[in-house]
């Protein structure tokens, strides 16, 4: 599964937020660039693991979660 990560510094404080799709990820970032003391804005891709395949994988360690 596929996630949209959006990471800026603002006023010096590491920011980020999710998206699901691209297009929410650039135009949520188009936004923040447009605000004022926004030092840096990137969009990642970023790879998540399903809870349902960590559970298949280590099924001792989800214990009826």
């Amino acid at each position: 599964m596929v996630e949209y990560c959006v990471y800026w510094l603002e006023n010096g404080e590491p920011m980020h937020e999710v998206f699901s799709s691209l297009a929410a990820a650039e135009m949520y970032s188009c936004a923040i660039r447009g605000k004022e003391n926004i030092e840096w804005v990137e969009v990642s891709e970023e790879e998540t693991i399903d809870l349902d395949e960590l559970e298949d994988m280590f099924p001792d360690d989800f214990c009826g979660v």
